[in-house]
């Protein structure tokens, strides 16, 4: 990954994306995308099958560097601190052609602007104030539209919607004059341009050009980039597979932050360990050096007692307790695993590479399993293509698991959100229609039509799958699942926790409506960081940050293996369930089935709760066709719960599941087991 860093800012972001990764990781010799663009054309009829001006980027990346439409520069520090006042000059230099008046550039900011400074024009004592000059005082206009829910910019720049505009008056530039555009003027007195909370590894100022003054915008070859590196360490992190057997070897990820949850790959501290196994084999202490870049796994960690255990780690100044470990005398049957299927990159709308995305999930975040789950309406052939590959290899049976996936991203009055799994290697991408726009560059401009209904998804999934190879989920973040319309093989979890909401009101009226689907959770997160998250700011001001809640969604899923055919049939068969983030141990069952079930019986069900929290359990709720029945107030970690349905009526169907919160506010929710 260090080559493709050093080499990211040097080329447009779907270069690196497709070429340059692909090269870095060894995989060949990687097509250009001019290449791939030209097998792709030969393969549909013909050019008129695009109602679009380009097909992709690259075309009209190429007509532009055809025309000349210049080049621009970063002048400013090419590293910032994260939620540090920076400020940064983006200089224009036309080519060519010049620009010509009424032509001019357009600067975009990725998606997920609000979390930066508001850039603005107005106020020059106020942070993000914007400043443009020209060369001999050309005239110039200039417009900002830079929040996330830009209207004049949306449809033809979405992600990259938040717009800088600056038009060139008479008599227009010549070849070698320049357009300075300042973000965080200090001059007048503004403290700067506020960075974002969370890290990345290049943050681009992406530059559109005008050159003719005939409203065509064409991206360059090379757009300003920058590092935003993590804060000082703030806290540390322990985190451990959730089971364990007596005298076989374990691991355990340590991991330094800053306090927006990043990681702090400057920490440097010298750590010890201890266990509440007093028997336990622990590693020695451990000084971290730059290599680690604030992550370290230790392997060899062996429990010698049965029972549930955890490890801490401290280093003088910063302390963690790890999960809860569930120690057992043999081997284990059905491993508790976690994962984050929900989240996404620079293929649609989120930060960050594919690369990027599954080695956060495999080596920060310790995970199990994980996906990338992109918007498919924005994600031309070339791109999908790359995300499988990525995924594929990424793929590490016994150790680390990944599935190919996307999110059809329909309106919620034709189906709403609905993310789709594949078990398989090379699966199909079906998009809808929802976000098409002919001038946007990203999205898929191809003869493929697009899946205009849920039900339509449904089906084409239906007819695809075999032997449990492929489901969808429906969760609520920008465009709402729709619990009118349900297909029974193909539909099977909800989404109940992410970066958006809790959502269990929400996801069970899809249960009181018959609909038979698991519980999960996942991020859904757009900063590259699955599994995890940077600090969540105040619902009502998105100037402060509020209370550290940096989980906000984990999928447990009781699984024999880890390897991507037995997760897969394990979250297929709903045995599973969804927690906000923190690793809590939860084991449901009702006369001995386990969570997801379906079974019949004329006998009240026993219910049996076993649950294993990262703090102290203050309330248990066991639910019955998503009323509370029962309710446990245990203010312990671990507890056991036995329980009959005084009510039960053996003639009519109900749902049983469970609900579990913490001291700390996290929750957790179980997949029900219906019963008749």
């Amino acid at each position: 990954m260090k080559k493709v860093e050093n080499n990211i800012s040097k080329i447009n972001w779907w270069k690196v994306s497709i070429t340059v990764i692909l090269a870095a990781l060894g995989v060949g010799k990687a097509l250009s995308i001019s290449q791939d663009a030209r097998a792709y054309g030969a393969k549909s009829n013909n050019s008129a099958a695009y109602l679009a001006p380009f097909k992709n980027e690259e075309e009209a990346i190429e007509k532009g560097e055809t025309i000349g439409v210049g080049s621009a520069r970063l002048e400013g520090p090419k590293t910032a601190e994260v939620f540090t006042y920076q400020t940064w000059t983006i200089v224009y230099t036309p080519g060519k052609v010049g620009i010509k008046p009424g032509g001019g550039i357009r600067i975009g900011i990725r998606h997920m602007c609000h979390l930066w400074s508001a850039v603005q024009k107005d106020d020059p004592k106020s942070p993000g104030y914007l400043t443009v000059k020209s060369t001999d005082n050309v005239p110039v206009s200039v417009s900002v539209e830079c929040r996330n829910r830009s209207k004049r910019f949306s449809g033809q720049y979405f992600p990259w919607q938040n717009i800088v505009e600056v038009i060139v008056g008479e008599p227009g530039l010549e070849p070698g004059q320049t357009i300075r555009v300042t973000y965080g003027d200090r001059t007048g007195g503004s403290p700067g341009f506020q960075v974002q909370p969370f890290d990345e590894s290049h943050f681009i100022f992406k530059v559109y050009v005008d050159a003719l003054g005939n409203n065509e915008y064409l991206p360059l070859v090379e757009s300003p980039a920058v590092k935003i590196a993590a804060g000082r360490p703030y806290k540390l992190t322990a985190l451990m597979p959730s089971n364990a057997a007596v005298g076989k070897p374990e691991w355990c990820v340590i991991r330094a932050e800053d306090r927006f949850g990043n990681p702090a790959t400057r920490y440097n501290g010298t750590i010890s360990f201890k266990a509440t196994d007093t028997l336990a084999k622990l590693p020695d202490s451990y000084t971290f050096t730059q290599a680690d870049k604030g992550v370290q796994r230790f392997e060899n960690i062996i429990f010698n007692t049965k029972g549930f255990h955890t490890v801490s780690v401290e280093d003088g100044k910063f302390q963690d307790e790890s999960n809860p470990v569930k120690i057992t005398q043999n081997h284990i049957k059905k491993l508790l695993l976690w994962g984050d299927l929900h989240g996404h990159t620079l293929h649609s709308d989120g930060r960050g590479t594919v690369e990027e995305y599954y080695d956060f999930a495999e080596r920060v975040a310790a995970l199990d399993f994980s996906a990338v789950s992109d918007h498919a309406f924005e994600m031309p052939d070339e791109m999908w293509s790359h995300s499988k590959k990525v995924t594929n290899q990424a793929n590490k049976p016994g150790k680390f698991v990944t599935f190919n996936a996307y999110e059809w991203s329909g309106a919620s009055n034709v189906g709403g959100d609905h993310n789709v799994y594949w078990l398989e290697d090379d699966p199909p991408l079906y998009r809808s229609r929802t976000g098409y726009n002919k001038l946007n560059l990203q999205v898929y401009h191809g003869p493929e039509p697009k899946v205009e209904h849920i039900m339509d998804l449904f089906a084409k999934l239906e007819q695809h799958g075999t032997n449990k190879n492929v489901f969808c989920i429906p969760h609520r973040g920008g465009r709402a699942g729709n619990l009118k319309w349900h297909n029974p093989k193909v539909q099977r979890l909800i989404e109940i926790f992410s970066e958006h909401f809790r959502s269990e009101s929400w996801a069970t009226e899809f249960l009181k409506e018959g609909r038979r689907l698991g519980i999960m959770a996942s991020t859904d997160n757009h900063y590259g960081n699955p599994g995890y998250g940077y600090l969540k700011r105040g619902q009502s001001d998105y100037s402060i940050f509020g209370k550290q809640e940096i989980g906000m969604g984990l999928i447990a899923v009781f699984a024999e293996k880890r390897t991507r055919k037995s997760i897969f049939t394990a979250l297929y068969d709903r045995h599973c369930y969804a927690t906000s983030g923190e690793r809590i141990i939860i084991e449901f069952t009702a006369d001995g089935h386990t969570m997801g079930s379906e079974y019949r019986t004329s006998e009240s069900p026993l219910i049996a709760v076993r649950a294993t929290g990262t703090a102290d359990i203050t309330r248990v709720e066991i639910k019955k066709n998503s009323s509370i029945v029962h309710v446990n107030r245990p203010d312990k970690r671990i507890i056991e719960l036995n329980w009959r349905d005084p009510d039960f009526d053996g003639s009519k169907a109900s749902y049983y599941y469970i609900r579990i919160v913490q001291a700390d506010n996290e929750e957790a929710i179980s997949s029900p087991i219906w019963v008749n």
